[in-house]
């Protein structure tokens, strides 16, 4: 029996592909946590007190500006390295197929603005985020949320479909450039994860 193996992202990968679908969030957090503290910019000299006050008023932008760019350009790659392993993905029928892309909008509600009504200038403030958003990150790379992703959805479609192999029909999600992917339409399907899959178009 051949038995297909899905090619797990790494860890770093799927770090990556998280921080990105939160960077809405981390830019409002920034602008609203040096907005609002923009009297405390100036220069305090090197002290403890000092120091201790710079990571109270302006510590989590910090944190979020650096994790946020290590993100994008490794959700980048990420995506730029599956484009071109596709290419050895395997060819399939699609035989129903629905536009997921809704659910971002959800995943905006529902993860994203609540934390952007949060005061972020003391510390239990600050460790409480993090400690939140590091819950959602270990049930996001256990689950499809991986590839629900508003950042993503400006150039790519998350889709809910069934296809066919060997006799057997089978479903996912899939991500693919293509927005506008039909039944009947033929794809190469590459594997991400469990049930999970980067699809090009075979024309």
């Amino acid at each position: 029996m051949n038995k297909r193996i899905a090619n797990n992202l790494e860890r770093k990968a799927q770090f990556a592909l998280f921080v990105t679908s939160y960077l809405p969030l981390f830019v409002l957090i920034v602008f609203k946590q040096v907005y609002t503290n923009f009297r405390f910019l100036n220069w305090g000299g090197f002290s403890g007190s000092s120091l201790n006050l710079l990571m109270e008023k302006f510590g989590l932008s910090i944190i979020l500006t650096v994790v946020g760019i290590y993100g994008y350009h490794g959700a980048m790659k990420t995506l730029k390295n599956i484009h071109k392993a596709s290419d050895n993905g395997f060819p399939v029928k699609i035989t129903d197929i629905k536009n997921k892309n809704s659910e971002s909008i959800g995943y905006i509600a529902t993860y994203i603005i609540p934390f952007a009504f949060q005061n972020f200038d003391n510390w239990l403030e600050l460790i409480s985020i993090c400690f939140i958003i590091y819950i959602i990150y270990r049930v996001y790379i256990n689950s499809s949320l991986l590839l629900i992703n508003p950042v993503l959805n400006l150039k790519y479609s998350i889709f809910e479909f069934e296809f066919e192999e060997a006799s057997k029909n089978k479903n996912g999600i899939l991500i693919s450039k293509n927005n506008e992917l039909q039944e009947d339409d033929f794809v190469k399907l590459y594997s991400i994860g469990n049930k999970m899959y980067y699809s090009k178009k075979i024309n």
